[in-house]
């Protein structure tokens, strides 16, 4: 047994010698690095750590006495939050909502709750509600999810509550590697804008989600009252498709990573309640 031990041992170590030559001797292996500074930042404070947005979009950069958050597209300084105590290590979870601060000495860690507050541009986006109502609830959907189609009939009931005091505006964020027809019902709904029955396709959409293709949609305008023969020419129009895309790229913009993704007045939501909306928009109401 004592023998065989050293055999491993030194064919273990015979090992580690090929990989280390191989490495340090191959032709070729290793001829250099390139750099080049990207970005510098001038601080009014003394950084201590820094932490990244999950697609690098902002750098949270704990300082002596605040807390700084940076637009790294812009390279701008975008908020500002003075702390209390001192900190010396910081994290951020992947949807930036709470940011983690450690301090080693004190041997604690307090947890900062952050709401993100977007700018989210509607655009040539059709409205459902009253335009002129001072919450806007954006909602990035698509017509083939099934979670897109559970939470719609919700947000119809947010619209009857608040009839005055909040719209909806859906952008759409078709996923189409998975659901094929997405685009071409988007394309669709936005077709029966033009003859303003946006609201009723969209309706039969969702109700029908599982069963949505190019015969059905046909079958589902009709269904909404549509003039077909200029619904059929609606849909081709390519300014309907340039929506759809504005649509996504705000979306990536504002950090949509799946659907439903919903934000009142820029700002996302978390909870998918009546009550949690009822509440989100109390607030906002109050401001």
């Amino acid at each position: 047994m004592k023998k065989l031990s050293q055999q491993l041992t030194t064919l273990f170590i015979s090992l580690i010698v090929l990989i280390f030559l191989s490495v340090n001797y191959a032709p070729g292996a290793f001829a250099g690095i390139e750099w080049d500074i990207q970005k510098t930042l001038t601080l009014d404070d003394t950084p201590l750590d820094v932490a990244y947005s999950i697609y690098g979009a902002k750098a949270y950069v704990l300082c002596k006495k605040s807390l700084l958050i940076y637009d790294l597209e812009s390279g701008k300084l975008s908020d500002k939050i003075p702390l209390e105590a001192e900190f010396s290590k910081i994290a951020v979870t992947p949807n930036q909502d709470l940011v983690y601060l450690t301090d080693v000495a004190g041997k604690k860690i307090s947890v900062l709750s952050i709401s993100n507050v977007y700018t989210i541009d509607i655009g040539q986006s059709p409205i459902i509600g009253d335009k002129d109502a001072k919450v806007h609830i954006v909602a990035f959907l698509d017509y083939q999810c099934p979670y897109c189609a559970q939470i719609y009939p919700t947000l119809k009931e947010v619209l009857a509550k608040y009839p005055k005091e909040a719209n909806l505006i859906i952008k759409h964020y078709p996923l189409t590697s998975i659901h094929k027809a997405a685009e071409n019902a988007a394309l669709a709904s936005l077709a029966a804008a033009k003859q303003n029955k946006y609201k009723e396709l969209n309706d039969i959409l969702f109700k029908n989600f599982r069963n949505i293709n190019d015969e059905a949609i046909q079958n589902y305008a009709k269904e909404a009252g549509l003039d077909m023969t200029t619904f059929n020419k609606d849909i081709k129009d390519p300014e309907l498709k340039k929506i759809i895309t504005e649509d996504m790229k705000q979306g990536q913009k504002v950090g949509v990573r799946g659907v439903p993704a919903i934000y009142i007045n820029g700002k996302p939501v978390k909870g998918r309640a009546i009550d949690y909306f009822t509440k989100t928009i109390d607030k906002e109401l109050k401001k």
